[in-house]
């Protein structure tokens, strides 16, 4: 939840979530219960979500679930604090509604499986979709019948198309789960009635989404697997199938003889899931280079590891950096685990380096203090330039250390203020 909200705030100004902001004729000013985070402005519900929402994808540096490739907390967490900021809730409820948003979501995505995604949909708006509503029907004190209508009513919702990846279209999947999750679970709560086989029916959103389920996932019990363990955080603002390659790029860096001036060609053993995901050759935009394993490694080699600054337009000009995009030769495998990457460079005069990079096993092997650690710091580096260092620490603890006793979550929200307009 942490490193949600720090991506977020940091994400606020981008321009997707500027536009989706004026689309919605959110101004800086109080029109609504509902925080929009990294402004003055409250809005309804289903608005705030869907900007906040959008904002917490923009940078693409929000969290990822190694099991079902969703980036589980975008959708989930803006919907529940949306909702939150509306009726009142405390720390513990949005705790336990977020928590049940993301079990319900991951089991989903694990029974779908790889099929949806290969299919061309983006699971982060799809399954997002159930686990917004989810987690905003528990917060809202839904009983079955009603939480399993609003999952109905969410299963003819879902959207969002890979056709996106590299555009303002990827970050408003986010945004538009997490409002179409507060809308079903309204609905649902309304006495909406859905068909029952609106999932899994024959013309339902499985069968019509999917070539395969894996019902394991669907009776994997709660008290026995915490799914949200998994969650891995991101160190790089750029697609998680290309944090690999910076890795190896780091690793080739520290070499006594590396020279990235006379590197001839770049040759990178990459898993064949990262193809039409993360493969884009030559980058236009900024968007683009965040799903372009050929421009990160460039950048990583260049200018050591990539914070939110590589990826600007001017990063998209740098000289050196285009020019080692352009000698990467990419070898998908299908041996490969989908977070490794091998990395061979070949220098003027044939004197070749390689390296070897895993980015899951380089998050599983820190220690549960190592990784709140590295949350913390990502947070107050990218929320401190907006409500300042000494706000950004206070909040930090308060998310860490009181949330769960926290009796009202508007402590938390109203936080969200940037510094500039404080005066």
């Amino acid at each position: 939840m942490l490193d949600t909200i720090g991506v977020a705030l940091a994400g606020a100004d981008d321009p997707v979530t500027e536009i989706v902001r004026k689309a919605l004729t959110v101004e800086d000013t109080g029109s609504g219960p509902s925080r929009v985070w990294g402004t003055t402005s409250t809005s309804s519900a289903i608005d705030a979500a869907t900007i906040n929402g959008t904002a917490a994808h923009a940078l693409d540096f929000d969290d990822w679930a190694p099991g079902s490739g969703i980036h589980p907390s975008a959708p989930i967490l803006p919907a529940v604090l949306a909702v939150a900021d509306e009726i009142g809730s405390s720390g513990a409820d949005v705790i336990t509604a977020y928590v049940a948003g993301y079990e319900v979501q991951e089991r989903l995505g694990l029974a779908v499986g790889p099929s949806h995604y290969d299919l061309g949909f983006h699971t982060t708006g799809t399954i997002g979709t159930f686990g917004a509503a989810a987690a905003v029907a528990h917060l809202s004190g839904a009983d079955p019948h009603q939480l399993s209508t609003a999952l109905r009513v969410a299963a003819t919702q879902a959207a969002g198309l890979k056709a996106m990846f590299g555009s303002m279209g990827k970050p408003l999947h986010a945004g538009r789960a997490a409002a179409a999750g507060i809308l079903a679970a309204r609905l649902a709560m309304n006495g909406f009635v859905a068909s029952n086989d609106s999932v899994l029916g024959e013309q339902g959103f499985v069968p019509t989404h999917a070539t395969g389920l894996d019902e394991t996932w669907l009776h994997a019990g709660f008290d026995r697997t915490w799914l949200i363990r998994d969650t891995r955080i991101k160190s790089y603002a750029a697609c998680f199938g290309t944090h690999a390659a910076i890795g190896a790029a780091l690793q080739l860096r520290v070499d006594p003889l590396f020279d990235a001036a006379t590197i001839e060609r770049i040759d990178l053993d990459i898993p064949r899931i990262c193809v039409g995901v993360c493969t884009i050759a030559a980058p236009t935009t900024v968007l683009e280079a965040k799903f372009s394993i050929a421009f990160v490694i460039a950048a990583a080699l260049v200018h050591g590891p990539p914070g939110v600054e590589q990826f600007t337009a001017a990063s998209l000009t740098d000289e050196t950096v285009q020019r080692l995009t352009h000698v990467v030769q990419l070898h998908p495998n299908d041996w490969m685990g989908k977070t490794r990457t091998d990395a061979r460079v070949t220098y003027t005069g044939g004197r070749a380096a390689s390296a070897t990079f895993d980015a899951e096993q380089s998050w599983t092997d820190l220690s549960a203090g190592e990784r709140a650690d590295r949350v913390r710091s990502k947070f107050i580096a990218l929320a401190a330039p907006i409500i300042t260092r000494e706000r950004a620490n206070r909040l930090a603890d308060r998310i860490t250390n009181d949330l769960p006793r926290c009796p009202d979550v508007s402590i938390v929200t109203d936080d969200l203020v940037p510094q500039s307009k404080l005066q």
